[in-house]
């Protein structure tokens, strides 16, 4: 166990030697993933390939991860923001963040208890998203946008969530 201060607090953290390690199935999923070269959108031809494999308005949980996985690899998003969307991550403005202040980092809304928190007890996107798809998508991506104190429009975690959006959104015709 290795122990941190951070602003003048300890912080215990252990390691994979102390404690036995089982990652879930979309971090066994995510590992796997090779990024490609980056790039703003996919061709028609490859849109085409991914309707027949998705359809955005019914998918599983293991749909959401593979098709993540594809646009990773085809370039279209980040490992790092594609863990971001699946996990439900909100951006914070750093520059915001004051530690001492009891009720949390949010500017915008009140998480001082998770138990009111959006998904904090259902454990992110992830679960909520074993029955979901492109609406529970657009429903955290409002979510988000309402609670972050980021500029949304500036934001590269909204943009490539919105490209995301507009693929899901393809993916339903």
């Amino acid at each position: 166990m290795t122990i941190q201060m951070v602003n003048g607090f300890p912080v215990y953290a252990v390691t994979r030697k102390e404690v036995e390690y089982h990652p879930s199935f979309f971090q066994q999923q995510a590992e796997k993933w090779v990024e490609g070269s980056k790039r703003e959108k996919l061709s028609d031809e490859e849109l085409e390939n991914l309707k027949k494999k998705y359809h955005s308005g019914n998918m599983s949980r293991n749909d959401s991860i593979a098709l993540l996985g594809e646009l990773v690899e085809a370039g279209i998003l980040s490992r790092g923001r594609a863990r971001a969307i699946y996990l439900g991550v909100i951006p914070l403005d750093e520059s915001k963040i004051n530690p001492a202040k009891p009720e949390g980092v949010l500017t915008k809304c009140d998480v001082s208890d998770r138990r009111y928190s959006a998904f904090g007890n259902i454990g992110g996107m992830g679960t909520m998203l074993a029955v979901g798809g492109f609406d529970s998508y657009k429903i955290f991506y409002e979510y988000s946008k309402a609670a972050t104190d980021v500029d949304v429009e500036k934001s590269e975690h909204f943009q490539d969530y919105r490209k995301f959006l507009d693929i899901l959104e393809q993916l339903k015709a």
